[in-house]
């Protein structure tokens, strides 16, 4: 669960430095990172629950 919280934060600051983002709405702005968060956390879980692991 922490890497999936580490890896939204990860993801919303890569997404936020683009100027185009900022320049929105601060309600889209919210709806973005949120639609962003759900995405990514659910593709975290998926691979945690599936125990998909890349072996090299």
């Amino acid at each position: 669960m922490i890497v999936g919280i580490i890896a939204v934060i990860g993801a919303l600051i890569l997404v936020t430095s683009n100027s185009r983002f900022r320049s929105l709405p601060k309600s889209r702005m919210l709806k973005m990172a949120l639609i962003w968060a759900v995405i990514i956390i659910g593709l975290v879980l998926l691979i945690q629950v599936t125990g998909f692991r890349i072996k090299p």
